[in-house]
């Protein structure tokens, strides 16, 4: 994808992800790279076809618990390592983890700081929850 037209920072974070699409349950364990508040890269040999709508989780291990980020996402791209993931939907604990996820590992906070609108609806897409 052109960086250019990227309107959101994204980092490189190793975790494993389980992918829950047209059926199937795909696991990595590789690199998720490029995440952001708006979606994320996940390295798979799996193909599956733009549009498809996938449930995520996000296992982040803990030293004594697993914290698991729940996000519903769209596939938006195939490349030859993997799969492109729109986050269409995040409840809001899942939500704070994956701000605070960014910015924790983010080269430069402030900049993914200024990322983050003032209000919930504009931030978190199809947001589950009350806030």
């Amino acid at each position: 994808m052109d960086t250019e037209k990227r309107k959101n920072i994204r980092i490189d974070f190793k975790t494993r992800v389980v992918l829950k699409c047209a059926g199937e349950t795909i696991s990595s364990d590789a690199d998720s790279r490029d995440i952001s508040l708006k979606g994320m890269f996940i390295k798979t040999e799996k193909r599956l076809a733009a549009g498809t709508p996938c449930d995520l989780e996000l296992i982040l291990a803990g030293v004594s618990t697993n914290l698991t980020l729940a996000i519903k996402g769209k596939i938006i791209r195939q490349e030859g390592d993997g799969l492109g993931v729109s986050f269409e939907g995040i409840d809001l604990d899942s939500y704070w983890h994956l701000k605070n996820l960014l910015l924790y590992n983010a080269q430069e906070p402030d900049e993914i700081e200024k990322e983050f609108p003032q209000s919930l609806e504009e931030s978190a897409p199809g947001f589950e929850g009350e806030a």
